[in-house]
């Protein structure tokens, strides 16, 4: 729970001046960290003033954004082509001169999403409110328009139907289940990944703000780093510190390029 983390609001004067010491790497979730979340996952957008506040960052802490959408999807949403951007938990990177990473591994299992996604949709099309997303290298399973007495029917169903495709996993976040090929490889390792090409020799101190389950794989696997969660996701946390939501991320940012 992150009500147990010291705020990172009231620490701010002290971790600015071991940003700066440490010459930070800065890694962003997307929804529920730079735009609020929204009903339909396909409303969701930056403020400009958000938008000129990672801009301005980016100047000062090389920054990447990671999220569970597609690369482009959030790569457009963001637009800051100056960034590095890892999508669908990391299997696809891209950065400024044409940088482009994808997983091998997870190219091989994109078949099976083709032959999936029907299926699931076939088995959960009596539920009202679910609503699929189809990215590159994941399918998600949005749930938040479905009533509450039918989540927990939502999520046995797409867990039955993946007992037959080992190459899958089932991966829970806030009102959404993502069936991701089942690679050892997640946000964490994205952000590890993009520490060799932001910093130099000497950056390997970073920093990751996000809200979700899944950015738990950054809190806890990334090396040398400190995790900011906004809000409560309601689940045990790797994180170091805390902000209660998007206001207060605009207000950190804000201090971190105070002078």
């Amino acid at each position: 729970m992150a009500n147990h983390l010291p705020s990172a609001l009231k620490n701010a004067e002290e971790l600015k001046k071991e940003f700066r010491d440490k010459k930070a790497l800065l890694f962003l979730d997307f929804d529920g960290t730079l735009a609020p979340i929204v009903e339909n996952h396909e409303d969701a957008a930056i403020s400009e003033e958000m938008r000129d506040l990672v801009q301005q960052l980016s100047k000062v802490y090389p920054t990447a954004v990671v999220s569970g959408r597609g690369m482009k999807d959030v790569n457009q949403r963001v637009n800051l082509p100056e960034l590095y951007y890892a999508g669908s938990h990391g299997f696809e990177i891209s950065g400024p001169g044409n940088f482009l990473k994808e997983n091998d591994e997870a190219q091989k299992v994109l078949p099976i999403f083709d032959k999936i996604q029907p299926i699931l949709k076939q088995k959960l099309k009596d539920i009202n409110g679910v609503d699929f997303e189809r990215k590159k290298f994941t399918l998600a399973i949005h749930y938040r328009k479905v009533d509450e007495n039918f989540t927990s029917e939502v999520h046995t169903r797409v867990s039955e139907v993946l007992k037959d495709y080992p190459e899958l996993l089932k991966a829970d976040g806030k009102k959404v289940i993502e069936v991701r090929p089942a690679i050892d490889w997640h946000k964490g390792k994205a952000v590890e990944f993009l520490k060799e090409q932001l910093g130099e020799k000497d950056q390997k101190f970073s920093v990751y703000i996000g809200d979700d389950v899944t950015d738990e794989d950054a809190f806890k696997y990334v090396d040398n780093g400190l995790g900011i969660l906004v809000g409560d996701h309601g689940n045990k946390t790797y994180a170091d510190y805390s902000l209660e939501n998007i206001d207060e991320v605009k207000e950190f940012f804000q201090l971190l390029l105070k002078q």
